[in-house]
């Protein structure tokens, strides 16, 4: 049974965060009724604060949703799970909370569990991880911090079992989670209590920096 969800400031107290930089726009303010923001909320059920702060500057909302359909959500060469589980592991690579446990409860809102969420940073070593998922990890890993680190290594290991078009869509979704690192370190974006409940189940996300 999935515990309750808990918010952020009761599922541990290093989860505590600054004011965001800039506040997100109110619920009554029409910007926040974007209809890709609509469409983002019917998927994972709730606004997400870096997105109604974001929607400030007209067009970058639909824009780069637009683009996260095309590499992390949707129709894809490789399972939407699997990306997920790249995109998770970027940002933990970016020490980023928010982005992290945003896409940590995303990725197990499309099937991945969470004792195989809570054994990422170990997913190198840990059985429950498939050989395709540790070496599309292993990129998310080299790409996840600035400069990246050992890329030649992890691209030629993928391409033992991976096409050329498959690790381009790996490498879309590094890309991609890279705009909501910088976006929300910068921001100091406010975690939300429904991706919170992830904090309950993946112990090492209390751990992330920013």
């Amino acid at each position: 049974m999935t515990a309750p969800i808990q918010r952020p400031s009761d599922t541990n107290t290093t989860m505590n965060r600054t004011t965001a930089r800039i506040a997100p726009l109110s619920a009554d303010d029409p910007r926040s009724k974007d209809p890709v923001i609509e469409e983002l909320v019917d998927f994972i059920g709730y606004r997400p604060n870096a997105l109604l702060t974001m929607a400030r500057k007209p067009g970058v909302v639909t824009q780069l949703l637009k683009l996260f359909a095309l590499t992390v959500r949707g129709d894809g060469l490789l399972p939407q799970s699997l990306r997920f589980l790249v995109a998770a592991e970027t940002a933990r690579r970016a020490h980023c909370r928010y982005t992290t446990t945003h896409l940590v409860h995303a990725a197990h809102h499309v099937g991945v569990s969470w004792d195989k969420l809570a054994a990422l940073p170990t997913y190198r070593d840990d059985t429950r991880f498939t050989d395709q998922e540790r070496r599309a990890l292993a990129i998310a890993t080299a790409g996840g911090s600035l400069p990246v680190r050992e890329p030649a290594q992890a691209i030629e290991q993928a391409k033992q079992i991976f096409s050329d078009e498959e690790i381009v869509e790996i490498v879309s979704c590094v890309a991609m989670v890279g705009w909501f690192n910088r976006w929300n370190g910068l921001m100091a974006s406010e975690l939300e209590a429904e991706p919170a409940e992830a904090m309950a189940h993946v112990p090492w996300l209390s751990e992330l920096e920013i």
